[in-house]
């Protein structure tokens, strides 16, 4: 690697145009910044408490606290006390929630459409693969640093 080269710039770059897409497309919906993320995690993982979805979106406890009252107060999503420990709540992706997935799901490929659209088929599976490779590093990273 180059020494002057700064790849996470590049990530860095990348992932603030990608926030303001989807913000900027959401936002008539009252969906900012990750809130999108936690509508399609709830999609696939509902019922799960507040800080496993901090977890699973690697974000601090108090961010994805933030996010749920917003997201409660939109209407997007429900919380009920965990019947075995009333320390916890459980978070539901409501009927309103589960219909903003579509367009969630539209938007997402419409950003990558953008985001590959220079790409030649073999450059994007390369791309994919490279990203993936690079995701499960640092996945071991954290599990190593964890203990």
């Amino acid at each position: 690697m180059k020494r002057s080269e700064r790849i996470g710039a590049k990530i860095g770059f990348i992932f603030s145009h990608n926030h303001l897409y989807i913000e900027n497309a959401l936002e008539s919906y009252n969906l900012k910044g990750p809130m999108f993320a936690f509508l399609l995690a709830l999609s696939d993982r509902g019922g799960c408490s507040q800080e496993s979805l901090a977890r699973y979106l690697n974000l601090s406890k108090a961010t994805a606290t933030r996010v749920i009252v917003a997201l409660e107060k939109e209407g997007y999503i429900n919380r009920e006390k965990d019947e075995g420990d009333r320390r916890i709540y459980r978070v539901f992706i409501s009927d309103k929630g589960r219909k903003m997935l579509p367009l969630i799901n539209d938007t997402l490929s419409e950003w990558n459409r953008i985001l590959l659209s220079q790409f030649s088929d073999e450059e994007e599976e390369i791309f994919r693969k490279l990203l993936d490779k690079a995701m499960s590093t640092l996945v071991k990273y954290d599990r190593r640093a964890d203990g």
